[in-house]
């Protein structure tokens, strides 16, 4: 950043909670979350992102929430439904890189049938996030982890702060509104979407966003 931009404003960063976890239990990331809570840790891979989720959902209620991810296991995929099922989750959108359906066909038929063509979207994605949201919370999970169990070494990060959550969801807005519905496996076709996407929406920027 050159210094004409780094004087413009100052920047305040949020001090986040720390942790190293190898147990499977979730629910212990979530001993200090509340209202502007950020949360950073590193897992053992005992934990899938399906189970974060959930110990988020427990802590703020019945929420919407929004999956993107370059891969999904069938049996997290499961563990979605029983949340919606269960009334926790009220609705889940679930967005996965293009080549999904042709790794996975018999998993991209089963999910479609699961949560329905409306609530599923491709793109051109590595990027693994997670978006929690009702009246009360506005969550972003940003991590290496895909919506399967990975026993290898995982990297998270929670915020409760509706301008990072709406970063994100600008994201998910655009994708869900020019993408066709369901599992489309044409890197072409998405490779269109995401670029209009990126020549809509990049600009210079003065200094760094303060959080």
């Amino acid at each position: 950043m050159n210094s004409s931009s780094s004087s413009s404003k100052s920047f305040r960063f949020k001090k986040a909670k720390l942790g190293i976890f190898e147990s499977a239990n979730a629910n212990l990331v979530l001993a200090d979350f509340k209202k502007g809570c950020r949360i950073m840790g590193l897992t053992r891979g005992n934990f899938s992102l399906i189970d974060l989720i959930h110990a988020i959902l427990k802590k703020t209620g019945r929420a919407e929430v929004v999956c993107v991810t370059w891969s999904a296991g069938i049996k997290d995929v499961h563990n979605a439904k029983w949340l919606v099922d269960s009334s926790l989750i009220k609705t889940f959108t679930l967005i996965t890189d293009h080549s999904y359906k042709t790794r996975q066909a018999k998993y991209a038929a089963s999910i479609e049938e699961i949560f329905g063509v409306e609530n599923i979207r491709t793109s051109e994605i590595h990027a693994k996030f997670a978006l929690i949201k009702n009246n009360d919370f506005s969550v972003c999970i940003r991590t290496s982890m895909n919506l399967n169990s990975n026993k290898t070494c995982e990297s998270f990060e929670i915020d409760e702060d509706s301008d990072i959550y709406n970063f994100y969801h600008d994201f998910v807005d655009f994708v869900n509104n020019n993408q066709k519905e369901g599992f489309v496996s044409s890197s072409a076709t998405v490779n269109k979407t995401l670029d209009l996407f990126f020549k809509s929406k990049t600009k210079a920027i003065a200094g760094w966003s303060e959080l």
